[in-house]
C-alpha cells in the first residue's frame, strides 16, 4: 500500500467514514441491485476493471444475461444498472445497441428479436436488430427493403416504431455498404414513402457519424470484423458542417437533424462553438440545426432540465428556441414518456420559449400515441392552457391549429 493510499484512508477514517462508507467513497464497493442479482454480478466483475476493458466487459455480461433469458430479460438488467450508476444513462443508448445486435445475431429473426426489444435507451436496442440484419446482407432488393419495416404498418402499431425500423434501416445501409454514405442515400430513395425515406436518411447520416466518433460502438466493431471499411470520408475536421455542405438539397433536413453529433466531437462537446457552426448553416437550416444541438445538449447534460436550460442558453436568441425543442423531443425519446419533456419545458417557461418547447413534446405525443384521446391526455399534463395548446397542436389534435406565424425547424 503506498503512502499515498494510506493518507486517502486516513483522511476518510478521520471524517468518520465507516468500512462500508469507504468502500463507496473510493469504489471499492457498489450497491448495484441484490446480491446474486444479475446486474450486481456483471458490475461487480466489470466495474473494478480500468476504463477502456469496462465496457467491454458490460457488453459481454449483456451478452451473457441474453443468451441464458433473452433480449427483453438483457434489457431490464441494463435498465437496472442503469438506476444506480449514472454511467449507463450516458451509455446506455450503446449498450442497447449491442443487445439488439447480439440478439439478432443469436436469433437470426428480425421481427421476433425487434419486438422484444423495449423503448428506454433512445430504442438503441431496436436499431441494433435492422443494423445487424442489414450488415449480414450483401444486397436488397426493392421488395425486401419496402417490406422490412412493414409489421409496424398499419393497425395495432405506433408511428413510434415504424420510426425506430425505419430509422434503423438507414443505420443498416451504411453498415451493409461499407460506409458508403452516398450508396446508403441513394438506398434509402428506393423506399416509396416520403416519410419512410427522410427517417431512412436520419439513421444513415447518424451511422456515418458513429463510424468516426465512436469506434467502440457494438455497431462500429460489428461492420469493422466483416468488411473493409470505405474509402467515403466520413467527417471533416476542416468543415464542421460537412458532409451536410456536399449532399443534396433533398438530404439537408436529416443531415442536419444529426450534424451537431459531429460538430460535438470536434469542439469537445462546446456549445458555443457548436453553435457557432450552426450559425454557418444556410438560413433555412439554422433552426433544424439548433434542434439537433438541443438533442445533444440533452445527453450532454445527462437529461437534467435545469443544466439543460442553462446549455442552451450559451447560444444565439434567434435560434435559442429551437435549443430547447430539440431537449424536450430527446427527453421523450430517452424513455418514450413524455413526462421527462413536459418537465424540461415547464423548467423553460413561455419567456423562454415554452410554446415550442410544448409542441416538440407533443410531436413526440403523436409518434408515440395511435389514438387521439390518448394524445390529448398526455397533453392535459403540460399544466397551463398555452402548454396544453402547444402540445395538442404539437400532437395533431383533429381542429388544432398553431400561431399562424408558427416557424417550422
Amino acid at each position: 500500500m503506498t503512502k499515498r493510499t494510506l493518507l486517502t484512508l486516513g483522511l476518510l477514517v478521520l471524517a468518520g467514514a465507516g468500512a462500508a462508507g469507504l468502500g463507496v467513497r473510493l469504489g471499492w464497493l457498489r450497491h448495484i441491485g441484490a446480491p446474486g442479482s444479475p446486474e450486481r454480478v456483471i458490475d461487480d466483475r466489470c466495474h473494478p476493471l480500468p476504463k477502456a476493458e469496462r465496457q467491454n466487459c458490460y457488453l459481454t455480461g449483456l451478452e451473457r444475461r441474453l443468451a441464458d433469458s433473452g433480449v427483453a430479460a438483457a434489457m431490464a438488467t441494463l435498465a437496472a444498472l442503469a438506476r444506480d450508476d449514472k454511467t449507463f444513462e450516458k451509455e446506455g443508448h450503446v449498450y442497447a445497441h449491442g443487445v439488439g445486435i447480439k440478439g439478432y445475431l443469436v436469433t437470426h429473426n428480425v421481427q421476433g428479436t425487434f419486438d422484444q426489444c423495449p423503448t428506454g435507451f433512445a430504442s438503441g436496442c431496436s436499431h441494433g436488430v435492422i443494423q445487424a440484419y442489414l450488415e449480414s446482407r450483401d444486397s436488397l432488393t426493392d421488395e425486401a427493403l419496402n417490406t422490412l419495416c412493414q409489421p409496424y404498418r398499419g393497425s395495432g402499431a405506433t408511428q413510434w416504431q415504424l420510426f425506430q425500423c425505419v430509422h434503423g434501416t438507414g443505420h443498416g445501409l451504411v453498415m451493409m455498404y461499407q460506409g458508403d454514405l452516398p450508396h446508403a442515400l441513394v438506398s434509402c430513395d428506393r423506399l416509396t414513402g416520403g416519410w419512410d425515406r427522410d427517417s431512412c436518411y436520419g439513421g444513415a447520416f447518424m451511422e456515418n457519424i458513429i463510424r468516426t466518433t465512436s469506434p467502440h460502438h457494438p455497431a462500429s466493431e460489428l461492420a469493422a470484423s466483416h468488411h473493409h471499411m470505405q474509402a467515403f470520408k466520413a467527417l471533416d475536421s476542416t468543415d464542421l458542417l460537412y458532409p451536410c455542405s456536399i449532399v443534396e438539397d433533398r438530404y439537408h433536413r436529416a443531415c442536419y437533424e444529426i450534424q451537431t453529433a459531429a460538430i460535438f466531437h470536434f469542439t469537445k462537446g462546446k456549445v458555443e462553438p457548436a453553435a457557432a457552426a450552426c450559425d454557418g448553416a444556410p438560413a433555412v437550416m439554422r433552426p433544424v440545426c439548433y434542434t439537433s444541438l438541443g438533442r445533444d445538449i440533452s445527453a450532454k447534460a445527462l437529461r437534467n432540465p435545469a443544466k439543460a436550460v442553462r446549455l442552451c442558453e450559451k447560444t444565439g436568441e434567434t435560434n435559442r428556441p429551437w435549443c430547447f425543442f430539440g431537449v424536450a423531443k430527446a427527453l421523450v425519446d430517452w424513455d418514450a414518456r413524455p413526462s421527462a419533456g413536459l418537465a424540461f419545458c415547464q423548467e423553460v417557461g413561455n419567456a423562454r420559449g415554452g410554446p415550442l418547447c410544448f409542441r416538440g413534446v407533443g410531436e413526440q405525443v403523436y409518434a408515440l400515441r395511435a389514438s387521439v384521446p390518448d394524445r390529448e391526455r398526455e397533453c392535459k399534463a403540460a399544466g397551463t392552457a398555452e402548454a396544453i395548446s402547444s402540445c395538442r397542436w404539437g400532437a395533431m389534435i383533429p381542429g388544432v391549429t398553431g400561431p399562424a406565424t408558427a416557424a417550422q425547424p
